[in-house]
């Protein structure tokens, strides 16, 4: 019921559909499941998102790095959730400052490939305080563009989803 709550709450404070604007709406799970479970997902199909983007997220509990966060590249390399867009996958630049709602971590892009996936471009954002981490992954078989990586830090940076991650 939460997770019906949320949906509705995302949609009712997306942004309005133009080709414009990247508009996010939600989405089933469709990595494979391990040890971390699944969260909530997102597609942007419309023309702002041109050959389609996903967004995933979820809540990674207890991870090693728990007082100082996500600090440099490794930690975002280690914690970030790359491997589930390919076997193999290589930075394309040093990761940056990110923050989604009120906290902070990194982001970085890739370029991941696999037998089965093709190659996939993917923007990590990994954010945590107290020991929870907030992993999201934007992928798209086409590079990211600015428009659509600001639609997806707002979509997690807005009340409903950071209430889902309140209540994790």
């Amino acid at each position: 019921m939460r997770r019906a709550a949320l949906v509705a709450a995302l949609l009712l404070t997306a942004a309005p559909a133009c080709a414009q604007t990247p508009v996010w709406r939600p989405a089933q799970w469709t990595p494979p499941i391990d040890n971390w479970g699944t969260g909530l997902a997102f597609v942007c199909d419309n023309a702002a998102c041109p050959g389609g983007a996903t967004l995933l997220a979820r809540i990674k509990v207890g991870f090693c790095n728990c007082f100082s966060g996500v600090a440099d590249d490794d930690e975002i390399d280690r914690i970030g959730d790359v491997d589930l867009h390919g076997e193999s996958y290589k930075p394309d630049e040093p990761g940056v400052a990110a923050t989604i709602g009120p906290l902070s971590g990194r982001k970085r892009a890739f370029r991941a490939s696999g037998r089965w996936f093709g190659t996939n471009h993917v923007l990590s954002i990994v954010v945590a305080a107290d020991c929870k981490a907030v992993v999201a992954t934007i992928v798209s078989g086409r590079p990211i563009g600015p428009a659509i990586e600001a639609a997806g830090l707002a979509l997690l940076a807005d009340k409903p989803f950071q209430q889902w991650v309140a209540e994790q």
